[in-house]
């Protein structure tokens, strides 16, 4: 039996989503649209704590084993991972992140839901 592994790419969005304004560079304006329109509470917290929750709600997802999260500061790998150690989310906070974007989600949001 093959073994399974899911790698999330992107779990922080190139973190377009703390902008307050849509970028120039078209390729990370979806990134930063959609969370516009989601309106997730916890992006709204303080940059570290809105990274921690984002890459811990990619981690507890079902099925995923890896996420690949791009940096240009070396530094900031260890950070992540520092904030990773507190685990999985709690099975509420979890679904109140992925319910909230189940409800509006749209036809041609695939890929980055």
């Amino acid at each position: 039996m093959p073994l399974d592994c899911v790698i999330a790419k992107r779990p922080i969005a190139n973190v377009a989503w703390k902008s307050g304004e849509k970028p120039d560079n078209e390729y990370i304006q979806e990134y930063w649209e959609r969370p516009q329109h989601l309106q997730y509470d916890f992006l709204d917290n303080e940059f570290t704590a809105s990274v921690e929750k984002a890459l811990r709600f990619t981690l507890s997802t079902p099925g995923v084993h890896t996420a690949i999260v791009g940096t240009q500061n070396p530094e900031r790998w260890t950070k992540n991972a520092q904030l990773l150690a507190k685990g999985a989310l709690t099975k509420d906070e979890y679904d109140a992140i992925r319910n909230k974007c189940r409800k509006p989600s749209q036809e041609n949001w695939v890929g980055q839901v």
